[in-house]
């Protein structure tokens, strides 16, 4: 299944801010910020950052998750293993955005084409909601080496095509998270999202059946507690963090993906390769 191309004019303007109802916080400088991790380290994200309660993921959990076969050829022809920067935020890394960017803690107006059905990010909560957002980051470039070990490249700097790439979330600890909505189905199962990655503290999605980051939707979450029974499916069709099995976790609308385990969630987007701003009112958190 082809995805629809939804992509903004690059370097777009935003032409309106518009503030949540609830006052927004200021941006405070962590003590560790994510550019600081080793993007060869395989642990996942960790940011003491507003609002950030630090704690094991220690749920339990008696969900089922379905499996579904990978349309196409896996991602660069099975090459490379997980461990990199397209598949986890961890390593690509992000930075906090400049205060002189002037980038709201808030929803911002883009001019643009709109698609009809992306995934819509006030369905992660329960009720659905937009919630308070509470830091604002620019992801890295990176600069691949795929014959080199992984993670095949090294960091580069921020990048600015876009104010901001990637976001906190303001969430209640213990609330449930779920995937963003987004009507299409995949070509196979009827499933809505394959996993790309996972593991105890971030997933990552692309909307349909192929292994890939360039051929539609891909939405990175990170800071919250993934649920166990799903990380143990995705690694199961793992051989040393190649796929192996010809096949991935899928997940359907409102199903329940992990826990919120502090004061915040991250995300960040992509359509169908580049970054793209996740304040963007019309492109995700508008009504369909």
């Amino acid at each position: 299944m082809r995805m629809k191309k939804r992509l903004l004019p690059a370097m777009a303007a935003p032409i309106a801010v518009v503030l949540l109802m609830q006052p927004a916080l200021a941006q405070t400088t962590a003590p560790q910020s994510p550019d600081a991790l080793s993007p060869r380290a395989f642990v996942p994200i960790v940011v003491n950052g507003p609002g950030r309660q630090a704690g094991s993921c220690n749920i339990n959990s008696s969900a089922a998750f379905e499996l579904i076969g990978v349309q196409g050829s896996h991602y660069k022809d099975n090459r490379l293993t997980d461990e990199n920067a397209d598949f986890r935020l961890s390593i690509i890394g992000y930075s906090s955005t400049p205060a002189s960017s002037g980038a709201p803690l808030a929803l911002v107006d883009y001019n643009g084409r709109t698609d009809s059905d992306p995934p819509r990010f006030h369905t992660i909560f329960s009720p659905s909601r937009v919630p308070q957002f509470v830091k604002n980051y620019q992801r890295h470039d990176w600069s691949w080496n795929e014959s080199a070990p992984p993670p095949y490249g090294s960091r580069g700097g921020a990048n600015n095509d876009w104010p901001v790439s990637v976001l906190d979330m303001a969430v209640t600890k213990g609330e449930a998270i779920s995937i963003p909505d987004r009507n299409a189905t995949n070509s196979t199962a009827g499933t809505n999202a394959m996993v790309l990655y996972a593991d105890e503290r971030q997933l990552t999605l692309a909307y349909g059946d192929q292994d890939r980051v360039d051929a539609g939707y891909v939405v990175y979450l990170a800071n919250f507690c993934v649920d166990p029974n799903l990380v143990a499916l995705y690694r199961a069709q793992l051989v040393n963090g190649k796929r192996a099995t010809g096949k991935l976790p899928a997940l359907r609308n409102a199903q329940k993906i992990g826990e919120a385990d502090g004061g915040f969630i991250t995300i960040a987007v992509r359509d169908p390769g580049p970054f793209l701003d996740p304040r963007s009112r019309k492109d995700w958190w508008a009504d369909p």
